[in-house]
C-alpha cells in the first residue's frame, strides 16, 4: 500500500514539473530604464526630467501599458501605452516630475488587466540650492572635477554625463540643469528639436559652454547661431596664463600651452580672458561662452575647477511651472469669472423665499377661499413646489448650461527677437453634472498628473501614446470645477525688435512688433517700475521712456474687468507676491518681480493658446493668454 502511495506522488511530481517550470520562466518582454539627467537617477525637485525605457518582446504580438509611479498616492502616476508586436525592440521617453524628493520609482508593464514585470528604479534628488551641470560628451569622466565648486550657498554640485542620444527635445526637460557643457559631440546630428530645446534652455537663463579647439568641427556646426564667435583654423602652442588669471590662481602654475581655435568676436560678445581663449555672449536671460580650447585639455590643471567656479553664475531662473508646482497653487482659481460659477446675490435669494412663501402660503389660499374650493389646497400646494423647482432647475440649467466649460490661462515666456517662447497654462474644466471626461493635448504637451484644487493637489494619472497626451476619466463633481496646468513650447507669439538704451534710472528708445498676434494693454517693465503702451499691432512702433524709479507696478496698475479673466489679480497673483520672481518662491512674501534688472514687455491676446480634446473632439475653449517677452537693452 505505501509503495502504492509514494509511486503516485512520484507521477504526480512528475507532471507537474513542467509547470513549475514554466512558471518560473521570465517572461517574454523585458524594459531597460533609465532615469533622471544620467545613469544616477538624478534629477531636479519640481522639474520636469527624462525617463528613457526599452521595451523589448520575444513573445507573442502584445498592447499594454508601462506605468510609472512614484511612491504614495500624490506621488503622480505617468502612463505610456505600447504597442510591441513580436520581436520588436522600442525605445520611449516619458517626461516626469515630483514636486517631492523621492529616492526611488517603480516601472511596470500591464497587458489584458494583469502586471507581466515590475521594475524599481533607483533615484537621486537634487534640491533647489544645489548647482546641477550636464556633460555631453564621449568621456564620462570629463569635468568630475567640477564636483568641488560650492553654490552661493555652500552646497555640493552635482555632475550628470548626459549621453548624446538621450538629449531631450524639450526645454522643459532640461529645466533643472544650470549648465551644460558640449565636449566632442557632433552637434549637427542632432535633431531640429533638440537644438531648439537647446536655445530656448538658454534664454530662459541656462549657461551653455562649448568646447572648441581640435573638436570644434564637431561641437559647433549645430550650434553656430548661439556661438558668441566666429571659429576659425586651429593656432598650436597657445600661452594659457590669461586662464590661471581668471581662476584666481595667479600664484599657482598656469596650464601647458593649448591648441586652440582663432575666433573672431560677434556682436554683443564680451573676450572674457584677453586672449580670445574664451568668449562669451548673453542670450536672452542666458549666456553661452565658447572655448577656443578642447574642455579636456585643462583635466590634469589643478585649477580646472576653480576656473569653472570663477566663470559659471550661478543665477536664478524664472520658470512659473516649478514656481506653482512647488506651492500646489492655482492661478485660476481667484482670476476665473465665469456665470456658471457665480452664486445668486444674498438679496436675490432672500426675495426668491419671500415669494415663494407667499405664493404657496397666503396666494394659494387666498385664490381657494375665493373659489370655496379649500379643500383642493392639498393639490395646488405640491403643484406650486413643483412649478418652483422646475422652475430653479431650469433656471440652474441656463446658467450653467448642459456641456463641460473649459477656460485657459497662457503665461508664454518669450525673448526678444526669438519665433518660440515657453508656455504655462493652467486650463479650468467646469461640470454641470457629476460624470468623468477625458482631456487630449498635444503630444509635447506636459501635463502635471494632477489637478489644483485651491492649495490642494490632487492626483490624476497622464497617459502617453506617442502621439498624444491625455488625462482620461477626469472627475468632476457637480457645479464644479478642477484645474489641470500644462507645459508646451510654442510658435505662436508675437515677434518684437527694440533699440533700447538704458542705465541704472532709465530705460529708451524704440520697440517694434514686426508679427504674431495682436497684444492689448501693454506695458514695459522693469523691476517695480511699468510704462503704459496700449494696444500694439503687428508691424506697429512704439516709444520707450520708462523711468526705473518708479514704484507703479503691479499695484497701482488698473486693467478692464471684462472677459472670462480677472487681468488685474493675474498680474498681481504673479509679481504682486514671489509666484513669479527669478529661483521661484521665497516664501518671504515679497514681490516677484523677475530680475530687477532686466526688462520686459507684457501684453494680453484673446482666446485660448493651447488645443484640448474633451472626449475625442475638439474643445470650444475661452480665455486669455500673457505674453511676457525679455528685451534686451544696450548700455
Amino acid at each position: 500500500m505505501r509503495i502504492n502511495l509514494l509511486l503516485a506522488l512520484a507521477i504526480m511530481l512528475a507532471a507537474l514539473a513542467p509547470v513549475a517550470a514554466r512558471a518560473q520562466e521570465a517572461p517574454p518582454v523585458s524594459i531597460e530604464i533609465q532615469a533622471g539627467y544620467d545613469s544616477d537617477g538624478q534629477y531636479r525637485v519640481g522639474h520636469w526630467f527624462p525617463v528613457t525605457i526599452v521595451a523589448a518582446n520575444d513573445g507573442a504580438d502584445l498592447r499594454g501599458t508601462l506605468e510609472w509611479r512614484f511612491p504614495g498616492d500624490s506621488g503622480g502616476v505617468f502612463r505610456y501605452e505600447l504597442d510591441l508586436p513580436r520581436g520588436a525592440r522600442k525605445r520611449v521617453t516619458l517626461p516626469v516630475v515630483t514636486s517631492e524628493s523621492p529616492g526611488s520609482a517603480v516601472v511596470s508593464l500591464q497587458a489584458n488587466g494583469a502586471e507581466l514585470l515590475r521594475r524599481p528604479v533607483r533615484l537621486d534628488p537634487l534640491t533647489a540650492d544645489q548647482l546641477a551641470i550636464g556633460v555631453l560628451s564621449s568621456d564620462a569622466s570629463l569635468l568630475n572635477s567640477l564636483r568641488a565648486i560650492r553654490t552661493n550657498n555652500g552646497l555640493s554640485t552635482a555632475v550628470a554625463h548626459f549621453d548624446p542620444a538621450r538629449l531631450p527635445d524639450d526645454a522643459a526637460l532640461l529645466g533643472g540643469l544650470s549648465v551644460i557643457f558640449i565636449h566632442d559631440v557632433a552637434t549637427a546630428e542632432l535633431s531640429e528639436p533638440q537644438r531648439e530645446a537647446l536655445g530656448l534652455w538658454v534664454r530662459g537663463g541656462g549657461e551653455l559652454i562649448v568646447g572648441g579647439g581640435p573638436s570644434a568641427e564637431r561641437t559647433t556646426p549645430g550650434l553656430d547661431e548661439l556661438l558668441p564667435v566666429e571659429v576659425g583654423a586651429l593656432r598650436p602652442d597657445v600661452e594659457a596664463a590669461s586662464l590661471a588669471r581668471l581662476a584666481r590662481q595667479a600664484q599657482a602654475p598656469a596650464p601647458a600651452p593649448l591648441t586652440a581655435s582663432s575666433v573672431t568676436l560677434r556682436a554683443g560678445a564680451e573676450d572674457l580672458d584677453g586672449t580670445g581663449l574664451i568668449s562669451a555672449r548673453d542670450e536672452g536671460a542666458g549666456r553661452v561662452i565658447f572655448t577656443a580650447f578642447d574642455l579636456a585639455a585643462l583635466r590634469a590643471w589643478a585649477g580646472e575647477a576653480a576656473l569653472w567656479q570663477a566663470l559659471i553664475r550661478q543665477e536664478d531662473r524664472v520658470q512659473i511651472g516649478q514656481s506653482f508646482r512647488l506651492r500646489n497653487e492655482n492661478l485660476l482659481r481667484d482670476a476665473l469669472q465665469i456665470d456658471a460659477l457665480r452664486l445668486p446675490s444674498t438679496g436675490l435669494l432672500l426675495l426668491l423665499m419671500v415669494i415663494y412663501i407667499m405664493v404657496v402660503g397666503p396666494l394659494n389660499f387666498w385664490l381657494l377661499r375665493r373659489a370655496n374650493r379649500v379643500e383642493l389646497a392639498w393639490v395646488t400646494t405640491p403643484l406650486i413646489v413643483a412649478v418652483f423647482l422646475a422652475a430653479s432647475y431650469g433656471a440652474s440649467f441656463a446658467l450653467r448650461g448642459t456641456s463641460a466649460q473649459l477656460t485657459q490661462l497662457s503665461v508664454v515666456q518669450g525673448f526678444e527677437g526669438a519665433a518660440g517662447g515657453q508656455a504655462t497654462a493652467f486650463l479650468g474644466v467646469f461640470s454641470p453634472q457629476r460624470r468623468s471626461y477625458n482631456l487630449g493635448f498635444e503630444p509635447t504637451t506636459l501635463v502635471t498628473p494632477g489637478t489644483f484644487e485651491g492649495f490642494e493637489f490632487r492626483a490624476a494619472p497622464v497617459t502617453s501614446t506617442g502621439t498624444a497626451t491625455s488625462v482620461p476619466d477626469l472627475l468632476i463633481d457637480v457645479s464644479a470645477l478642477r484645474t489641470l496646468m500644462v507645459e508646451q513650447p510654442v510658435t505662436l507669439m508675437p515677434t518684437v525688435t527694440s533699440s533700447l538704451t538704458g542705465d541704472g534710472s532709465r530705460v529708451q528708445g524704440e520697440l517694434r512688433m514686426e508679427r504674431g498676434p495682436a497684444l492689448r494693454d501693454v506695458q514695459i517693465v522693469s523691476g517695480a517700475a511699468s510704462q503704459e503702451l496700449g494696444d500694439l499691432q503687428p508691424g506697429a512702433s512704439a516709444q520707450i521712456d520708462l523711468t526705473r524709479t518708479l514704484q507703479n507696478f503691479p499695484d497701482q496698475i488698473t486693467l478692464s474687468a471684462d472677459g472670462s479673466i480677472n487681468r488685474d489679480r493675474v498680474l498681481y497673483s504673479l509679481f504682486g507676491y514671489d509666484r513669479f520672481a527669478a529661483g521661484g518662491p521665497t516664501f518671504q512674501a515679497g514681490k516677484g518681480i523677475p530680475e530687477s534688472g532686466g526688462v520686459y514687455l507684457l501684453g494680453w491676446a484673446d482666446g485660448a493658446l493651447l488645443g484640448t480634446q474633451i472626449d475625442g473632439s475638439p474643445a470650444l475653449q475661452q480665455g486669455e493668454t500673457l505674453y511676457v517677452i525679455r528685451l534686451d537693452v544696450q548700455p
